[in-house]
């Protein structure tokens, strides 16, 4: 176990500041460094820092940031959420940690949960200056898991995201969705998927529970998939067999198009488990595993 400090990190990304934590092993010179952002409109203290004070303990380095418009960092219309935004802040992210002295940027990992790992093996389609990636239930086809949405609800939620998308444009205050709701309208109303949101949440942090309707066209569009066969790096690929946001089908040709470079797993849990008890352990071991494997051992 390595002792590790934990410091605050500041990094421009275009017009705004990305605030991180920069998790560092004291014992380690030049260390390798795992880059982290969570999933739909979440903040990094939504149950990240458990997995990374476990990578800082192993000796890795850790970057884990929020996006612009989100905690900490700065930007506005607060808890927009703009995949085309948040793609350039991973790419921001990517560019200044390997610039860092402090760490070695041979050994760059790059680690998304839900829509942010689909963020990753979206860079890691474009980007050769890495050297692994780790996505945890990845959401690699808008198309598809839009399938998941109840077909009554669909026409209201494309309404309200087309009349969001056109007041933006004149400078309208944003429609909102709620992200999760037992009755209402929302962006994800599937089983599990209100509780699941409970269970991350952190008391300590403001979250309003909804975000600009405008993202809902986006989601749908946001297709990782499509680029997937371009990846030649080692990707630890972890699916939930009763995942109610990402269909397993998908998951399975995902990897299968990442092949040869994907060490798939599928479990017996449901999206938001790998948050929780056994299956986070389960992950963190598998995790740990796999850096070991492709960056040493800290």
């Amino acid at each position: 176990m390595h002792a590790y400090t934990v410091e605050p990190l500041y990094v421009k990304s275009g017009q705004e500041v990305i605030a991180a934590d920069f998790y560092r092993p004291k014992s380690v010179q030049k260390p390798g460094v795992i880059i982290m952002a969570h999933g739909l409109a979440c903040l990094r203290q939504f149950k990240l820092v458990q997995f990374a004070q476990r990578f800082a303990h192993a000796g890795h380095a850790v970057v884990l940031f929020d996006y612009r418009y989100w905690g900490g960092s700065t930007g506005r219309p607060r808890e927009l959420v703009s995949l085309q935004a948040q793609l350039e802040d991973w790419r921001t992210m990517l560019m200044h940690v390997a610039q860092r002295k402090s760490i070695d940027s041979r050994k760059i990992v790059l680690w998304g949960i839900s829509l942010s790992a689909g963020y990753v093996l979206d860079i890691a389609s474009e980007n050769k200056n890495i050297q692994a990636v780790i996505a945890l239930n990845p959401f690699v086809d808008g198309a598809e898991s839009a399938k998941q949405y109840p077909l009554p609800l669909l026409p209201k939620a494309l309404k309200i995201s087309s009349q969001d998308y056109m007041g933006a444009k004149v400078g309208m205050q944003p429609k909102s969705l709620p992200v999760v709701s037992e009755q209402e309208l929302c962006f994800v109303p599937v089983a599990g998927a209100y509780e699941g949101y409970q269970s991350i949440l952190h008391s300590d942090y403001y979250w309003s529970g909804e975000i600009p309707a405008r993202v809902f066209f986006n989601l749908i569009r946001y297709r990782p998939m499509q680029n997937l066969r371009r990846i030649a790096v080692p990707v630890l690929y972890i699916a939930s067999k009763q995942d109610s946001l990402i269909p397993l089908e998908i998951s399975r040709e995902a990897a299968t198009n990442i092949a040869p470079y994907a060490d798939y797993h599928e479990w017996e849990m449901r999206h938001f488990d790998i948050y929780h008890g056994k299956w986070f352990e389960k992950a963190v071991a598998v995790q740990l595993d796999f850096l070991n494997q492709h960056i040493g051992d800290g």
